[in-house]
């Protein structure tokens, strides 16, 4: 019993030990991190801060929007035919310049010439009815007229009240037949105008002085004009000019008015850049995988037909142009200095600086908007300055300031060594 007491104590005492170990291991621990992190925070504190700066300058600033487009003729027309056949003969081909009023092509008219024929034999037949009609008229007439004579002259006895009326439903009714003869007539005229027509139709002729871009019928080809006008050419009327239609995004859109000059350049010639001017900024919004874009027209000259229709271009639309303006990087303008003890004073001492400003009785509240901090090296010293942004090509931005001059260092990233 006494052993077994004895043994219990020694295992409690050793358990005891083990306790101490882990908290004194533990404690340990805790103060080697503590030391650690107040080597760091020292250390980092006594590192020497270098700025990276570039110079203010002075230079012309061009806002622009970039662009993707298509080439095509200013003004183009799709000749087409209006009846149907077999195209016979075609006399131009492609990139033929052509005038108005020139033959293009011409169908088989052997059928339409058939039909031009029967049509003037109906015609003649409805004239002949006409005649006919004509001649009965009068003898109904006349016939009518007589027996009304003999009537009022027997006062009523020769020839009867019946056959007298007769007679007039007969002179009435030769007259309708004539009005319709008249009637068959027309139409017979009207036939025979439509089947001239068409037989004229067959003649395919160029409406416009142009070029031919693409010729979609070969000769022995049938086309029906049943249900739709078939395109047989199309035609450019000047290449001399033409539009590049460009996809301008919403965002870029308030800034896009007609007039002004864009440059591009297309795959063929990637050394040439070619110029021309918007003339026409398209309200209707095309979207597409929910991107809302303008269409953009854009007048080309074309003198030296380089340019062909279909081609795809890249645009660059200059939107704004300040000249001899202070330019600063867009670096600059995002660069924001880390603290340390060096900085820390020189903060304070920006801030008070900002608040006697303040006190000025000339100060005017700053536009969050118009309004950004830059950051210059004057004698190894780091000052704060407030700038007017104006506008900025995506690498540059121009600046007005009273204090910033050009040459001056901005600060637009530092390092600690």
């Amino acid at each position: 019993m006494a052993n077994s007491t004895l043994q219990e104590q020694l295992n409690e005492y050793a358990k005891g030990n083990k306790k101490r170990r882990y908290i004194y291991i533990l404690i340990a621990i805790f103060t080697l991190t503590a030391l650690f992190l107040v080597f760091l925070i020292n250390n980092d504190e006594n590192k020497e801060v270098s700025y990276i700066t570039k110079k203010v300058k002075k230079g012309d600033l061009e806002v622009s929007v970039l662009a993707t487009g298509n080439l095509n003729p200013t003004n183009s027309v799709d000749i087409g035919i209006e009846v149907s056949g077999t195209i016979k003969e075609i006399y131009v081909d492609f990139n033929d310049k052509v005038k108005v009023g020139q033959v293009l092509a011409k169908l088989d008219t052997t059928k339409l010439k058939s039909k031009v024929d029967s049509s003037k034999a109906s015609l003649f037949i409805a004239k002949a009815n006409l005649k006919e009609s004509e001649v009965n008229v009068k003898n109904k007439k006349l016939n009518y007229e007589r027996m009304l004579k003999m009537f009022e002259q027997s006062k009523g006895k020769y020839p009867s009240k019946n056959d007298l009326d007769d007679s007039l439903f007969s002179y009435e009714s030769s007259k309708a037949l004539y009005e319709a003869a008249k009637a068959k007539v027309m139409q017979a005229e009207y036939n025979l105008k439509t089947d001239q027509e068409n037989l004229d139709k067959a003649v395919v002729k160029s409406s416009i002085d142009g070029i031919v871009l693409n010729k979609a019928v070969e000769v022995g080809q049938t086309v029906a004009a049943s249900m739709s006008t078939p395109t047989l050419f199309t035609l450019a009327k000047d290449l001399s000019k033409m539009d590049l239609i460009v996809s301008i995004d919403e965002a870029d859109v308030a800034n896009i008015k007609e007039g002004l000059n864009v440059t591009f350049t297309v795959d063929a010639y990637p050394k040439e850049i070619f110029k021309g001017k918007i003339k026409q900024v398209r309200f209707n919004p095309i979207s597409e995988n929910g991107v809302v874009t303008y269409e953009t027209v854009v007048l080309v000259d074309n003198k030296r037909l380089f340019l062909r229709p279909g081609m795809t271009a890249s645009a660059k639309i200059i939107t704004k142009k300040q000249n001899n303006v202070l330019l600063v990087p867009n670096s600059a303008l995002r660069f924001n200095p880390v603290a340390n003890k060096d900085n820390k004073k020189q903060s304070v001492n920006l801030l008070r600086a900002k608040r006697r400003t303040k006190k000025d009785k000339n100060f005017k509240e700053l536009d969050v908007l118009s309004y950004k901090s830059l950051y210059i090296l004057k004698n190894n010293q780091v000052k704060k300055v407030e700038v007017k942004v104006l506008q900025t090509d995506g690498k540059f931005t121009s600046i007005q300031s009273q204090i910033i001059k050009e040459g001056d260092n901005v600060i637009t990233s530092q390092k600690s060594s």
